[in-house]
């Protein structure tokens, strides 16, 4: 999947919660073992870097390194993604 498509992902997750803006209370990176990735539900497979984030609710994601990037950004204080800057039309 693309970087544009992954970040409208995530930004959607965000919105309808299905992808919390937690920082990780722990964060383990390793190699993929086939599991989805919650961003873009693509495998993580073998020679890709896996970053297991437990949040502070307890719940587990498995993200894709690049995924997990993107998820940061998404979560940064003050994010105006394009459409919430765009100009309303009357």
């Amino acid at each position: 999947m693309d970087e544009p498509t992954v970040r409208r992902r995530v930004r959607e997750m965000i919105t309808t919660g299905a992808l919390p803006c937690e920082d990780p209370a722990t964060l383990w990176g390793g190699t993929g073992d086939g599991k989805r990735c919650a961003a873009c539900v693509e495998p993580i497979l073998v020679g890709e870097v896996e970053y297991e984030a437990v949040l502070a609710s307890g719940r587990k994601i498995l993200l894709h390194r690049p995924c997990y990037l993107i998820w940061m950004e998404e979560c940064e204080p003050g994010k105006s993604t394009p459409e919430a800057t765009a100009p309303s039309t009357p």
